[in-house]
């Protein structure tokens, strides 16, 4: 059975996606765009802090923190970027391109690392400045290199630059 026809002078009741469409259509729109960049920025922040959080990365950074020519040639303090580019598998293999800062300039440090058990094997090193200088990050045996920390040491013995905070007055 179907409705009979409005009388005259009467109205229809409409429903509110019809009386509300031109304003709900573009904020159902918005909604939606700023929810899928909400997700992308927040699947981006959790591999920026899984990936930092690594071993190879943090080896990466102390050794780079550690080396003379490096921070001889970028400035101290040797900041790392937000994001690094590369993959670690659960076959123990990891790669990572990390891009470093320091006042003095910029830098890309590559990484190539291969787990073994519970100890790293870094195979390849190095960072390379935006002057095109290439600096090798895995010039010691892995286990010497994880004791020691070349840039200390040289300080230690009065050979090298200060620290920054050594130069503040």
């Amino acid at each position: 059975m179907t409705l009979p026809p409005a009388l005259p002078g009467s109205t229809v009741p409409t429903g509110w996606w019809r009386r509300h469409w031109r304003w709900a259509m573009p904020l159902a729109v918005v909604v939606g765009m700023a929810a899928a960049a909400g997700a992308v920025g927040f699947a981006l922040s959790q591999w920026a802090y899984w990936s930092k959080s690594s071993t190879p990365y943090q080896e990466a950074m102390r050794r780079a923190r550690c080396n003379i020519e490096l921070v001889a040639a970028l400035g101290e303090p040797l900041r790392d970027g937000y994001l690094p580019a590369g993959s670690m598998h659960s076959n123990g293999q990891s790669q990572f391109v990390i891009a470093v800062s320091g006042p003095q300039g910029n830098g890309r440090i590559f990484l190539n690392a291969k787990r073994a058990g519970e100890h790293w094997d870094y195979p390849m090193l190095y960072v390379v400045t935006d002057g095109k200088e290439a600096i090798d990050l895995a010039a010691l045996d892995d286990l010497e290199a994880a004791d020691s920390c070349a840039l200390e040491e040289c300080r230690a013995k009065g050979d090298c630059p200060p620290a920054p905070e050594a130069l503040q007055i």
